[in-house]
């Protein structure tokens, strides 16, 4: 059952609670909590190995944690697993659409998935808010990793999550394309959508992220409000946790 909230304030959306991560002996994650909110968007840093897309998988439903909770609108996701997977949007490193497809058949295909309303409208718009209306009926195979990761923008648009889970999603966008996705970052945080990005590109998104949680040794160590930093202290900071 969704709880209420104060007005006025950010409604919680989704919460991590004293999650933890083991494959056989290695220890991956350690009693890790967070709190994703409406309308916020929580920055996720740490060094490699730290646990960041394990945490990203697990909040995902593509792997179990090995302790803990994850709540979704105070619900527990292990007993509604469908009713996260349907509010979550994701961009990772894996590619994420079907490279024998056309872009408009991608989109078409997540749309069905989703069972979105008006599908043909919302391809049409998102494939021109992307810049891809002259490429919808080539092959995905022959896109470029910029212009994949603009379709896998694309398809977030079609399906209208509620939550964005983003693993480096600015990997292979031109200067153009940044912007636009920022814009579009903005749009989705005003209508109350809640996003957890991982990115070595700080300088690219510091200006409108509004939580910083950093990870290490497996544990969520510190989180903080951004506005706690400005952009050059918190880059310094992170390049000496990355060292």
């Amino acid at each position: 059952m969704e709880k209420d909230h104060p007005p006025g304030q950010p409604a919680e959306i989704l919460q991590i609670n004293d999650v933890s991560k083991t494959f056989g002996y290695r220890r991956i994650l350690s009693g890790v909590h967070l709190k994703l909110q409406s309308g916020e968007m929580t920055l996720l840093l740490g060094k490699n190995g730290s646990g960041k897309t394990t945490l990203m998988k697990i909040i995902a439903g593509l792997i179990r944690p090995s302790a803990g909770r994850i709540l979704y609108k105070g619900g527990e996701t292990s007993q509604h697993p469908e009713a996260l997977r349907r509010a979550i949007g994701v961009i990772s490193h894996f590619a994420g659409v079907y490279g024998e497809l056309t872009a408009s058949e991608n989109l078409v295909f997540f749309g069905k998935l989703a069972k979105s309303s008006d599908l043909i409208e919302k391809v049409r718009r998102s494939l021109e808010r992307t810049g891809l209306s002259q490429f919808s009926d080539l092959p995905v195979k022959a896109f470029s990793s910029g212009m994949s990761k603009r379709l896998n923008i694309a398809r977030l648009m079609v399906l209208e999550p509620e939550i964005l889970l983003l693993d480096e999603p600015y990997t292979g966008l031109d200067y153009d394309s940044i912007r636009f996705f920022n814009d579009y970052l903005k749009d989705f945080k005003a209508s109350g959508g809640a996003i957890l990005m991982i990115t070595h590109q700080i300088e690219t998104c510091f200006d409108i992220c509004d939580k910083i949680a950093i990870l290490e040794n497996q544990s969520l160590k510190r989180s903080f409000s951004a506005v706690d930093y400005n952009r050059e202290e918190l880059i310094q900071a992170y390049h000496g946790l990355t060292r």
